[in-house]
């Protein structure tokens, strides 16, 4: 395959999508999270070091994450109000010198992390929230991607266990990961590390995480201008942003209420309207997960709370004081709401960087190993980690690469989309209209898995 080709990366992305589509429409919801949940053994080039933290008792940041919600909710949309839970973590490091089939060491947690550290280079410390949307992935998933981070970057990184929808829709995972930022800043009773300043923090993230990513940054902006305090196990602080970002294929809208969804659905994976995703056919198979009770229209949530600015971003009004960040894709079916997003930083006095690749589908940089924009896009995600520890704070750009020469053509940050921000809210509000829970799911029909 020439990845620098158009026409092959456009053959090889609809070959992919009904790859997806036809696993997507005969298995069931449950049986997807058990394949990509599995807890695999350690070895190879790795340090990993889990902890577990309690369930807060002296706490706001529940409570005050639950009011930014209410308070966002214009239309006044029912949800779950989420607990609080108990948090497993991994730290992960790159280890050298092994091969890639060298085992675990059978030591303790706390030996760990004392080898997670011995392999840090860099005061930087990466929180990573990782894709899967909203409903596959663990912890397990990710380390290697978090080992290759922390071979890039020197750093070490920290992944949390988030919680998975349908069984726990939004804004659970966000808790977690508000949290687990919190866990980075006031370590608890337990916890190996010691606290990590802000200034030394980088959030990074991929798909549905890079999502959570700017949900976090938006809790935190929006208490900074109320001028909170965060309780968070006994240790009272005020909110503080992250050193920077650096995001991959970032979502930023859930309801594909943007042109770029039809414009780009030739290059990308998920050419289906969210109205119609095979989990709502009648022919998908049920399982204790899905559908949810009472049935809803979406997986991650209830279909109005798809269009609130915490779930997605791009309906966010603010972005006063937020943090530089980097966001690199493909020339995706989602790439109007970060251009959307990029293009309100910019207009804030924010620091953005926008990277988009010609003919490349979401999350490209996972399936085409191989390609040399897999290799200039993870670089960068690495190199602006690194920069943003350092306190660089560059210019707004916005490049599109194209896929024949790399070549980078220039976008000019401030006309990255032709319509306002009030139009896309206004749209993403409109779309969630068209999600509607399916009459056999009312009715409580269920095929068998």
């Amino acid at each position: 395959m020439d990845f620098q080709n158009s026409k092959h990366l456009v053959a090889a992305a609809q070959k992919m999508r009904a790859e997806y589509l036809k696993r997507a429409q005969t298995t069931a919801i449950s049986v997807q999270q058990k394949a990509t949940c599995r807890n695999d053994p350690i070895k190879g080039p790795l340090w990993v070091s889990k902890f577990t933290l309690p369930i807060p008792t002296d706490d706001t940041s529940r409570g005050l994450l639950l009011q930014l919600v209410d308070e966002a909710n214009e239309h006044q949309v029912r949800y779950d109000r989420p607990a609080s839970v108990s948090l497993d973590f991994e730290w992960v490091a790159y280890r050298r010198n092994v091969q890639k089939d060298t085992p675990e060491p059978a030591i303790g947690e706390k030996e760990k992390y004392d080898r997670v550290m011995a392999e840090t280079t860099s005061p930087l410390t990466i929180l990573y929230l990782y894709g899967g949307s909203f409903v596959l992935n663990s912890a397990s998933s990710y380390r290697k991607t978090a080992a290759a981070l922390s071979q890039a970057t020197g750093a070490k990184v920290l992944l949390v266990r988030q919680r998975l929808a349908p069984q726990n829709p939004f804004p659970a995972a966000l808790l977690d990961a508000f949290q687990a930022y919190l866990t980075l800043l006031h370590p608890p009773a337990g916890s190996p590390h010691e606290p990590v300043p802000a200034s030394s923090i980088v959030v990074a993230g991929d798909s549905s995480g890079a999502c959570l990513a700017l949900g976090l940054l938006q809790v935190l902006l929006r208490l900074q201008r109320r001028g909170a305090t965060i309780t968070f196990h006994g240790s009272t602080e005020p909110p503080v942003v992250p050193a920077g970002m650096s995001l991959l294929s970032p979502v930023a809208d859930l309801t594909n209420a943007f042109p770029s969804f039809e414009r780009n659905a030739r290059c990308d994976i998920f050419p289906v309207p969210i109205e119609k995703l095979p989990y709502l056919e009648k022919s998908f198979p049920t399982c204790p997960a899905w559908p949810t009770r009472p049935p809803r229209a979406n997986l991650y949530c209830e279909a109005g709370m798809l269009a609130h600015p915490l779930a997605s971003p791009a309906a966010a009004d603010d972005w006063t004081g937020t943090c530089p960040i980097w966001m690199g894709s493909g020339q995706e079916q989602i790439v109007d709401a970060s251009r959307l997003v990029a293009r309100e930083i910019h207009r804030a006095g924010g620091s953005i960087t926008l990277r988009e690749y010609e003919s490349m589908p979401h999350t490209f940089f996972w399936v085409f190993r191989a390609a040399p924009q897999t290799k200039q896009i993870l670089g960068e995600w690495a190199q602006a980690a690194v920069r943003f520890a350092r306190g660089e704070q560059p210019p707004s750009s916005a490049q599109f690469i194209w896929a024949r020469s790399l070549k980078a053509e220039s976008l000019e940050v401030e006309n990255l989309v032709p319509f306002t921000l009030e139009q896309a809210q206004e749209w993403m509000w409109k779309k969630t209209h068209g999600y509607q829970v399916p009459g056999f799911h009312r009715k409580g029909s269920r095929s068998s898995l």
